[in-house]
């Protein structure tokens, strides 16, 4: 059964309310908005032995995936309309007052990322790894709920996995990515090489703008390589399409499709462990860039740069009525264009990759305008 677009984010807020677990989801290019839940505020982590939830996995797999085991599910059809239920009030401890702000633009964010950057180079300089990929946080106070900054997600990104999920233990994330880890149907792998950022060029008729350089060019490429390499090491065969543009709010990336007709006996871990973290969120070789992230980076990336969406839907309990979600056995989606919501303030995550041809304050100015996609909802 569908329900009105209404009932479902009414609920939405009630499991604000209660303190329950919850997701309310938008695959790319559809228009049905799912809702699955909890009815107690249990904590579970991904398993061998799992059967069917929505996963949520930091960027470190030092940690074990959540997993979000529904206990309910509901759909409803979204259109870009303003619905009243956005503005439902939301539990009080989201309203606090906060201790800390930061202002996006500060000079002394400027300055230490830049900085970070030029480090990056320098290593870069020295043979130590080809690219890394940088991360930092913009926070900004905000008047809209975690529901109204959904909506707005969904009137904006139709073509973006676009997310709002809680869980009392661990907050509020919501987002709207561009970018699918990989995608599991009937032993079949579907999975994308996207890299390399530019601003969107909104006086170009053309599908592939002239404004590329060979930097994102590279950088792209090397992504697609490396994941081509990995899949391969598993004894797969690989497809790959033409790398082609696509376009995320103000800026443009490069993609290039990647496919795998016949997984066989790979795992589902042995497959994520091999596409995650990617070239695109951490760098190439991985555990030098990986290392330097972790000795370099001030930010604690959290669930930015994770991977969250289903799995193992094939598995669902007729009885929860999961009706449209039984036919992927994964799929699964970076977590990039994302926040943080607690207490009326959104830390947005952004991220730009370094390569020998990256120029710091031009990198500095990419992380602006990847912040602007999200920030233009909050």
């Amino acid at each position: 059964m569908t329900y009105a677009i209404e009932d479902l984010l009414d609920n939405i807020a009630g499991f604000f309310n209660k303190g329950l677990p919850f997701v309310a989801f938008k695959s790319p290019n559809e228009a049905q908005v799912h809702l699955l839940w909890q009815e107690t505020d249990a904590l579970h982590h991904l398993t061998s032995n799992a059967t069917f939830g929505f996963v949520m996995a930091t960027y470190s797999h030092e940690k074990a995936p959540y997993l979000l085991k529904p206990d309910g599910y509901m759909s409803a059809t979204f259109k870009p309309i303003f619905t009243s239920a956005s503005q439902k009030k939301v539990p009080l401890e989201l309203h606090k007052k906060v201790l800390t702000n930061t202002s996006e633009h500060s000079d002394t964010l400027r300055i230490a990322h830049v900085n970070l950057v030029q480090s990056a180079l320098d290593e870069i300089g020295r043979n130590q790894f080809k690219k890394v990929v940088l991360a930092r946080a913009a926070s900004f106070e905000t008047t809209k709920t975690p529901v109204a900054i959904f909506e707005g997600l969904l009137s904006s990104y139709d073509s973006a996995f676009c997310y709002l999920w809680h869980h009392p233990a661990l907050g509020t994330w919501i987002g709207a990515t561009p970018e699918r880890l990989l995608q599991i149907e009937n032993k079949s792998l579907q999975t994308a090489a996207l890299a390399g950022t530019i601003k969107r060029d909104a006086t170009s008729a053309d599908l592939f703008s002239e404004k590329w350089t060979s930097k994102e060019i590279e950088e792209q490429a090397m992504v697609a390589q490396d994941i081509e390499t990995r899949l391969t090491a598993l004894g797969l065969e690989v497809n790959k399409t033409n790398t082609y543009q696509v376009n995320a709010g103000q800026v443009s990336h490069l993609k290039t499709d990647i496919n795998v007709a016949q997984i066989g006996p790979i795992s589902l871990t042995e497959l994520i462990d091999a596409l995650h973290p990617s070239p695109a969120i951490c760098g190439l070789p991985r555990d030098q860039a990986h290392d330097f992230i972790q000795q370099n980076e001030t930010v604690d990336r959290k669930f930015y740069a994770g991977y969250l969406g289903l799995v193992y839907s094939h598995l669902a309990q007729p009885s929860l009525g999961f009706k449209g979600l039984h036919a992927i056995e994964a799929d699964l989606y970076v977590n990039l264009r994302c926040m943080e919501y607690l207490s009326g303030l959104a830390t947005v995550f952004v991220g730009s990759g370094i390569t020998s041809g990256s120029h710091a304050e031009k990198e500095w100015e990419e992380t602006i305008l990847k912040a602007q996609t999200i920030k233009k909802v909050i």
